[in-house]
């Protein structure tokens, strides 16, 4: 009996210690979970109404500022309207919206009145001194986030005007469009030009679940900026009036992961710059965009034209591109050396805009040039494009300049599919057409033409000009239905290797030569049954400089 009473007794203190150790966990889990609230800088508990009629510039930055006191932790916005001007991001501090919350880009230029505003040279939005508002800035801060499933809006206002001056980089088109009697209106701005996030000299970002929405300038700008995450955002400006309002501006940064996002913007999708400030211009490197969905007036995937410092080790992948003016481009306009670029796996669809959005409907641009006579000139090269169906209006163009081509450039596996353009000033001739490049190689790569509605000014599927080192590998097509123009043209071009191509039933002439310049051109194991000629000579070529393996 002793025995048992003993037992049930030592039971029944085991039973205690336990209950005991369960309270005690309560206790601290509890206090944990206090802890982890208290770490919540609540902007309401700051004076913040979320009524969108008070403007809380004040109360945010307060919050933050304890906040950032405090070693770091969020600053949460509950469901409720904001009304701010510019607010600055400190270090080790996340602004964290709530579904529900939005902030909003106050309309008043005064509320914008600080010393943080974004200086961007070159930027054609600009005038004067180039001066941009800055909605969320941050300077040298490190561990800073903007996150959660709310909105930060800019409210962008544009006013449909005449034409005030001519942009010169798009002059000619300009011109040709008055000619072709396309009226001479746009969308301009109008103040303030707020840009809505601008991180400068800062170190380990994350832009994470958040919308950003009609930004009146570029809506993510990193200037000079290290470790750079951004995670399935959502972004959205007018794609008719949204004049620069880029999508997400990467200037000068290294390490930037941009993934499972969808944007939709009035100018640049995603675009890489080096823009300089007085003397200083710092390299983009080691970049990588995969899995967005993007809609732009002007060009989705981009390097330039601000190409102050160098680009290299980026890569562009598994996206959808739809509805834009131009698919992916490189720009170089300022001297930069842009190496070592891969775009692949990418769906595109690109249409014609309005005539003073740069783009021509086309899927791919690149090109080496001066944006003055007393510009450095650049480089590029060591560029594969890969895996690619586009859906196209315009003429793709590969263009190195003149006496400098651009290097060792290779398009694998990519079908052009030529529609009608939609606008009367007509633009397209060819389907793709490269000059002044070293060492080009074109591989499986498809050209078909819309027969339904054929435009007058179509030409070849292929044409080179100027090219040293050509290899032409497993193409496939024929030329635009219209008279006088080829499968394949080269102008001028020399060391050519031409194999197993294919041209289509009805195709005129497979390979057309011209310029005293070109030479050495060999033909290997192509199946040119289908075309009525195989070789036409003219304008200069010698007949000997053509060789059949």
């Amino acid at each position: 009996m002793t025995n048992i009473k003993e037992k049930l007794s030592n039971k029944g203190i085991w039973n205690l210690a336990c209950t005991k150790t369960a309270i005690i966990s309560i206790i601290v889990m509890a206090t944990a979970c206090k802890s982890n609230i208290n770490s919540d800088f609540n902007i309401k508990n700051y004076g913040a109404k979320g009524n969108k009629e008070q403007l809380v510039s004040a109360q945010i930055q307060k919050a933050i500022d304890e906040c950032f006191e405090a070693g770091g932790g969020r600053v949460y916005f509950p469901p409720g309207n904001y009304l701010t001007g510019t607010i600055v991001l400190k270090d080790n501090v996340t602004l964290y919206l709530e579904a529900g919350a939005t902030l909003f880009a106050s309309k008043e230029e005064k509320d914008f009145d600080t010393p943080f505003k974004v200086y961007k040279k070159n930027d054609s939005g600009k005038k004067g001194k180039g001066e941009t508002p800055v909605l969320i800035y941050a300077k040298n801060a490190k561990n800073i986030s903007i996150e959660g499933k709310g909105t930060i809006d800019g409210q962008a206002v544009r006013s449909y005007e005449d034409l005030k001056e001519v942009d010169g980089f798009i002059r000619d088109i300009t011109e040709k469009a008055k000619k072709a009697g396309v009226e001479m209106k746009m969308y301009y701005k109008t103040k303030p030009y707020t840009c809505l996030v601008f991180f400068e000299s800062c170190e380990n970002i994350k832009i994470h679940n958040i919308s950003l929405i009609e930004s009146m300038d570029w809506t993510l700008h990193f200037k000079w900026c290290k470790k750079v995450f951004i995670d399935n955002i959502y972004l959205f400006s007018s794609l008719e009036s949204g004049v620069n309002a880029d999508g997400i501006d990467v200037d000068g940064c290294k390490d930037v992961v941009i993934t499972n996002s969808i944007i939709e913007t009035g100018d640049d999708a995603i675009v890489l710059k080096s823009t300089q400030t007085d003397t200083t211009a710092l390299s983009c490197e080691n970049v990588t965009v995969n899995n967005c969905v993007l809609t732009s007036t002007s060009t989705a995937l981009k390097i330039g034209t601000e190409t102050f410092g160098d680009f290299r080790h980026i890569t562009f992948s598994n996206c959808v591109v739809r509805n834009s003016n131009r698919g992916i481009s490189i720009v170089v306009r300022d001297g930069a050396m842009v190496e070592n670029v891969l775009f692949s796996d990418i769906t595109m669809e690109t249409n014609r805009k309005h005539f003073n959005w740069w783009g021509n409907g086309d899927a791919i641009w690149i090109v080496l040039l001066k944006r003055s006579d007393d510009s450095k000139l650049g480089m590029i090269r060591n560029i594969t494009m890969r895996n690619i169906v586009a859906h196209s209006q315009g003429t793709s163009k590969i263009e190195g300049f003149e006496g400098k081509p651009i290097e060792n450039i290779e398009l694998a596996n990519i079908q052009f599919f030529m529609h009608n353009e939609n606008y009367a000033d007509k633009r397209t001739d060819d389907a793709f057409y490269s000059h002044d490049v070293k060492n080009l190689r074109v591989r499986d790569c498809d050209v078909t033409w819309n027969d339904d509605i054929i435009e007058p000014k179509w030409k070849n599927a292929f044409s080179f000009k100027q090219i040293e080192g050509l290899l032409l590998s497993g193409l496939s097509g024929k030329q635009a239905p219209t008279d006088s123009a080829s499968f394949i043209l080269l102008n001028d071009t020399r060391d050519v290797c031409i194999e197993h191509c294919r041209p289509l039933d009805g195709t005129t002439i497979f390979l057309q030569v011209e310029g005293a310049k070109s030479s050495n051109i060999i033909l290997n194991d192509n199946y040119t049954e289908n075309a009525e000629k195989l070789i036409n000579i003219i304008n200069g070529a010698n007949t000997g400089i053509i060789r059949k393996l």
